[in-house]
């Protein structure tokens, strides 16, 4: 159980089986695991990491007696202190660690409201009303904030691209959007006493889905059994087209290992509420039939292909189907287009967010700690 409220979050930034080069604009002081300073990096150095067979690091060419390093930058009166990986920096700290699978991996250590500002810009518009932003900041936080609290003592909590939240560092970084998390500091959405796993895509075409619609495995709570929604037609990808041509299709079931049956034909198993396919059911040329869940046949099509499972199929053509869809992402929770679209009509960011997470409500972080392990079934 986590008895404090934490405030930092442990972002993997890059994981490499080759060298990993870091830079420290400022100089920085180079910990070893228990702590101990190891060495002082003047301002602007490089600093090259590799390992051995067993692990253990070396850095510019010295190998040091240990398998992970922390890197704690200067201040310089430049800006916040900060490190630079792959040419972006980031506030915050630096953890240098070498795995058991052999990579090596740089974690960004930084405080939750300042991952929030490297976030905002790259998850969302800055140039988008300022409840719209508000309420992109409450989610963005409250689902980094869920995954740490899953498994607070793991070596990252998130990652920095779209598996996580896509995170841009320092030089990502906002006014609008600055202040759109400074205005919410510390709001997450919680539900049962908990911090919700605030899930959210571009577009819903005109209703979320329910989110055993998109994981069927996922048990499904109030706030994630799917909205109505009147106000993100302004997206160009509310309405679209798809020509699914069956010859690819077939190719892509053989390489996922589904069948090596060429697909004569399929048909939609949809939720009527929502409108999202839950499973599609192919004919096969023996006769036989493969059903797979909607979000895993739009993987197979590419997930920039088809934009989303919201879809029907319009027409027959020669060796395929066109279909007509709606919306661009899974579908779950908040639609960043209607988010505009609702504050754009005066709609405060509260609002925004009771319209998406129906039943659940808005807290402050460090009042839901000590919090349980989040229950497994």
């Amino acid at each position: 159980m986590l008895k404090t409220a934490p405030t930092e979050l442990r972002v993997l930034l890059q994981e490499t089986e080759g060298l990993l080069v870091v830079n420290c604009p400022s100089g920085a002081v180079i910990s070893d695991d228990s702590d101990t300073p190891l060495y002082t990096v003047p301002a602007g150095w490089d600093l090259v990491f590799k390992r051995n067979e067993y692990g253990v690091l070396a850095v510019n060419g010295e190998w040091l007696r240990c398998t992970w390093v922390r890197i704690k930058p200067r201040e310089d009166g430049d800006g916040p202190p900060r490190v630079t990986v792959k040419g972006s920096p980031y506030r915050g700290s630096l953890t240098v660690r070498s795995t058991t699978t052999g990579t090596l991996q740089a974690i960004n250590r930084i405080e939750v409201e300042d991952y929030l500002r490297g976030v905002l810009p790259k998850e969302t518009y800055a140039n988008w009303p300022p409840e719209a932003l508000k309420s992109q900041a409450v989610v963005s936080r409250s689902y980094a904030l869920a995954r740490m609290s899953d498994d607070p003592d793991a070596a990252f909590h998130l990652r920095a691209d779209t598996s996580s939240q896509v995170y841009g560092g320092y030089f990502a970084e906002d006014p609008r959007t600055n202040d759109a998390v400074a205005a919410t500091a510390g709001e997450v959405l919680a539900y049962g006493g908990r911090i919700v796993t605030t899930f959210f895509s571009s577009c819903c075409g005109g209703h979320t889905a329910a989110i055993d619609d998109i994981w069927p495995n996922v048990e499904r709570r109030p706030f994630f059994s799917g909205v109505e929604c009147d106000w993100c037609t302004a997206s160009t990808s509310h309405d679209w087209e798809y020509t699914l041509d069956f010859d690819r299709l077939a190719h892509a079931l053989a390489a996922a290992g589904y069948t090596t049956e060429s697909p004569t034909g399929l048909r939609l198993r949809t939720n009527a509420r929502t409108g999202r396919v839950r499973y599609v059911v192919f004919s096969l040329g023996s006769g036989d039939e493969l059903e797979l869940p909607g979000d895993e046949f739009r993987r197979l099509v590419g997930y920039g292909e088809l934009k989303s499972t919201y879809f029907d199929i319009a027409r027959v053509t020669e060796g395929g189907l066109v279909l007509e869809g709606h919306g661009y992402g899974h579908g779950v929770g908040l639609c960043q287009w209607g988010s505009r679209g609702m504050a754009e009509a005066g709609f405060t960011y509260k609002e925004i967010i009771n319209h998406y997470y129906p039943g659940a409500g808005i807290a402050q972080w460090d009042a839901l700690w000590p919090m349980e392990p989040r229950p497994t079934s």
